[in-house]
């Protein structure tokens, strides 16, 4: 298998190192969710794991875990691990496998899914599943573009899917269009970077586009947080580590607000 080192993410063995599949060239204003044009080193399982590294693991309580890998590579996320009593979910997968990330999982609990918030973060999904026992790993449908090959274990969803009894997969997009966010059991939103961090503490931001710092439109964000109003929720976490521990659903409503005022010119007389 090949690794982009831009992405992380897995393609299927070939003679000579493909092109990536998020790699669509110069792309026009519109940016339908490719990262452009990009080059680098590929990488395989093997090489990752001589690399030197360690694996980061922290315990957000109520069962939920997440890890990374230091010094990170490509993106750099956070995976993260929901444990239920029907089973655990791998949100995010590493893009790598080694034997310590393995076992640190495994032992966390019996994975049941894989599944991504986008397409920047479907890593090693393959991998882990043949690694895990050929677990199905869910995608959305409109992230289906994004894939590097087809493969028996994608099982595909829409708007909404239920992978596991109370743990919630929701389609929100506004990143690209098949973002999503997990919602467990318990009531913890892993948001991708479909919502994410900021500077200021308990506050979160919406963006299109992360290198250029683009913006939700006041429209799309309106769409996000009132989707979500449907769901119980009240701690969120996003793959770059931001965490907002307590009263994530206020903090949502209060940031969007604050978002959507701004985007719509209610402050440029302050400008």
């Amino acid at each position: 298998m090949w690794i982009c080192d831009r992405c992380g993410i897995e393609h299927p063995a070939t003679p000579e190192p493909p092109r990536c599949v998020l790699d669509r060239g110069e792309v026009g204003i519109e940016e339908a969710g490719d990262l452009g044009a990009h080059t680098g080193r590929w990488w395989t399982h093997e090489e990752l794991i001589s690399a030197p590294h360690k694996t980061l693991h922290r315990d957000h309580g109520r069962g939920l875990h997440s890890i990374k890998r230091e010094p990170h590579f490509a993106i750099g996320h956070w995976s993260f691990i929901a444990v239920t009593p029907a089973g655990a979910l791998l949100w995010d997968p590493p893009s790598w496998l080694d034997t310590e990330v393995l076992d640190l999982v495994r032992g966390l609990g019996d994975v049941a899914a894989i599944a991504t918030s986008h397409p920047h973060m479907f890593g090693a999904q393959l991998g882990w599943s043949r690694a895990l026992g050929g677990i199905p790993v869910l995608v959305n449908e409109r992230n289906r573009e994004w894939l590097p090959a087809p493969d028996p274990a994608f099982e595909f969803w829409d708007e909404h899917a239920e992978p596991l009894p109370g743990l919630e997969l929701v389609r929100l997009g506004g990143h690209m269009r098949g973002s999503a966010v997990a919602r467990t059991p318990d009531g913890s939103i892993l948001a991708g970077d479909t919502i994410t961090g900021g500077l200021a503490p308990d506050w979160v931001s919406f963006q299109r586009n992360f290198p250029k710092h683009i913006p939700m439109s006041a429209a799309v964000v309106r769409r996000i947080v009132d989707r979500l109003d449907d769901f119980s929720y009240d701690r969120l976490y996003t793959l770059g580590g931001d965490t907002i521990d307590r009263d994530a659903r206020a903090v949502v409503r209060r940031s969007a607000e604050t978002h959507i005022r701004w985007v719509s010119g209610d402050f440029d007389h302050l400008t």
